[in-house]
């Protein structure tokens, strides 16, 4: 098998895997509602290869490929006889409100910082210590 074929291999497997019928599934229907999920897909795929000479000047070839997919629920939609909903799914993490967090501390730390060397040049005696910094943020 080639490079190409193993490249045509990985994608019409991920092809396969990754359909409307994965991203919006299946209707579930209980009495006169009906939930259907909705999923984030993301998916990535890579293959490499090489050819050369071995011993005896025979022909060599190695290759590999691999893929991966995640799938992850974001919402439902719920239909009813009087109206249709979607109900989001925030499952923010403890360390993904933190790590949005961070450009915005970042920014604070930058403006602390200038503000005490502005302070730092127009008052010559000021007693502070110039290495604290304490910075205060909402996660």
């Amino acid at each position: 098998m080639g490079l190409e074929d193993l490249m045509k291999e990985v994608s019409s497997e991920l092809e396969r895997l990754v359909s409307t019928k994965t991203v919006v599934g299946d209707a579930v229907t209980v009495g006169d509602i009906t939930i259907i999920p909705v999923t984030k897909v993301s998916f990535g795929f890579g293959t490499g290869g090489g050819e050369g000479k071995g011993k005896d000047n025979e022909e060599g070839f190695g290759g590999g490929g691999g893929a991966g997919a995640k799938i992850e629920p974001v919402a439902f939609i719920i239909v009813s006889k009087d109206d249709v909903r979607m109900l989001s799914i925030s499952g923010k993490s403890d360390i993904g409100v933190l790590l949005e967090s961070v450009p915005g501390l970042i920014e604070k730390i930058k403006s602390m910082k200038g503000k005490k060397e502005k302070n730092k040049d127009s008052t010559a005696t000021d007693n502070t210590n110039d290495s604290e910094v304490s910075v205060a943020t909402e996660i």
